[in-house]
């Protein structure tokens, strides 16, 4: 594993540090590649209950790609894919919870990576603004994960302005789930952690798969679609089990 990204595995979690600190974290293809790697092994791993991203130091997550990277590498297609790019796609397909636990300022393609995780959470003095525009570039790859998540309007002003918002403004327009002071966000994420591992991991991987595939399906095809999706969980062992636990009034016993 490059020592670009820190790869620690905590019992049924998988930690991933983004450990360029003297860059503000920048991604260059080093640390996509092992991003990407990472989460892709991590992706199947039946002992695994969730993958965070986190960063190291407190003054930065993530600065988007590193601008300093050989002939703008980071902004080339390899074999028609973008290395930033395969790192969100990594983390929409990964079948575990991708949580984002945000401590610094998180600029252009890091944004990017915070809206493909399923959860984000941040400290309250992190910042997030896309200032792509500033060097001659517009955040697109961004710009089509956070249409999904945030009001055309913001993205407009952030992108076309080069704007930055506070944690606070990001929680309000769901580009995280809550931020927090700072010495609460580690409470803050193994709270999280903890009620993932009370639910079924199941139904968790086969809902984010059925999520993502809604996201982008014709409203009308959407109930139809959930009608076949509710009825192959429905017919798991893990929800055979969860009847019987809530029956007998025990908690379920979760086989990962």
């Amino acid at each position: 594993m490059a020592h670009e990204l820190l790869n620690e595995r905590r019992e049924d979690v998988l930690w991933l540090t983004l450990n360029r600190p003297e860059v503000h974290n920048a991604l260059n293809s080093a640390m996509t590649d092992a991003l990407t790697t990472a989460i892709r092994t991590a992706s199947g791993d039946g002992g695994l209950r969730a993958v965070v991203i986190t960063a190291a130091g407190d003054r930065s997550f993530c600065s988007g790609a590193d601008l300093k990277e050989s002939a703008g590498g980071m902004f080339l297609s390899r074999d028609g894919n973008n290395p930033i790019a395969d790192v969100m796609r990594a983390i929409e397909s990964c079948d575990r919870p991708v949580i984002a636990r945000i401590n610094g300022r998180v600029l252009a393609g890091g944004l990017g990576l915070i809206a493909a995780c399923d959860l984000a959470y941040a400290a309250d003095h992190a910042e997030f603004g896309l200032p792509e525009v500033r060097v001659g570039l517009f955040p697109a790859m961004v710009a089509a994960k956070l249409l999904a998540k945030i009001p055309l309007s913001q993205l407009q002003e952030m992108a076309y302005l080069g704007a930055v918002i506070n944690a606070a403004d990001a929680e309000r327009l769901g580009l995280v789930n809550r931020a927090v002071p700072s010495d609460e966000l580690d409470v803050m994420v193994e709270d999280v952690l903890a009620r993932l591992r009370q639910n079924a991991p199941g139904a968790i991987a086969a809902g984010k798969s059925a999520l993502l595939k809604m996201r982008d399906m014709p409203a009308g095809e959407r109930l139809a679609f959930a009608e076949n999706v509710i009825a192959t969980i429905s017919g798991s062992n893990e929800a055979r089990e969860g009847r019987l636990a809530f029956a007998e009034k025990r908690k379920p016993l979760w086989v990962g």
